[in-house]
């Protein structure tokens, strides 16, 4: 059955539907309009105070990498081991105070991890032990965590704790291409030897050996080996 034919002259009476839904949707928006002004306005300030926040973040890690810049030279200064071990210690001190000013200003990201390995560093080189494992504990997830570790082995083991200082090494020397894995195997082999365990301290010397031949301790291994052996 042929379909019903529309004259031309009521076509045109009928409304178009495109410019039907354009006028309500331009009705909508004019009713919205003061509505949407405000969004934007809302949508703008959030991106204007995101940036802003985030400028002065970068700003504060400025500053703490300017102040960070400071304790190193006093660190550096105390670390030629000179004969003047008064001037080593003041300068220890100064670093660690600008370390710590550094993390005051600035508490995030590699920037504040910085300045906490190094804290821990200080605290060491002062001989404040407990300070310098309160600081490293902080470094233990992240870029930093092999330097943690291996700074933890050496404040227990100068507490005189080496089953603590022990388990510290271990963490670097299970890790193939960790950069502290040579310290860590001789750590071993130190705390074996002040725990009177012989045989595992010369495992720990040989298989630091084995695996830097060309360490520039290899003398020194070579000595400690040829002592244990007797």
């Amino acid at each position: 059955m042929a379909p019903k034919r529309v004259s031309r002259k009521k076509l045109l009476k009928e409304p178009d539907e495109f410019i039907s839904t354009t006028g309500k949707i331009l009705q909508f928006l004019r009713e919205r309009r003061r509505q949407m002004a405000i969004y934007g306005i809302i949508a703008l300030a959030v991106v204007a105070s995101a940036f802003a926040g985030y400028s002065y973040l970068r700003w504060q890690e400025g500053k703490a990498q300017a102040i960070q810049q400071q304790a190193f030279q006093f660190y550096q200064e105390a670390s030629r081991r000179g004969d003047n071990p008064e001037g080593e210690k003041e300068n220890y001190q100064k670093a660690l105070e600008k370390f710590r000013e550094a993390l005051s200003v600035y508490s995030w990201g590699r920037t504040a991890q910085v300045a906490r390995i190094y804290i821990g560093y200080c605290h060491y080189a002062l001989k404040e032990y407990d300070q310098a494992l309160a600081s490293y504990s902080q470094c233990l997830d992240g870029p930093f965590q092999p330097m943690a570790f291996n700074g933890m082995g050496y404040s227990y083991e100068a507490k005189g704790d080496f089953a603590k200082a022990l388990d510290n090494y271990q963490k670097n020397a299970e890790e193939d291409g960790n950069p502290y894995q040579e310290e860590g195997l001789l750590g071993i082999a130190r705390c074996y030897e002040a725990l009177n365990q012989q045989q595992k301290a010369l495992g720990a010397y040989q298989k630091s050996l084995s695996r830097n031949p060309k360490s520039r301790l290899a003398d020194f291994i070579q000595w400690k080996i040829g002592e244990l052996k007797g």
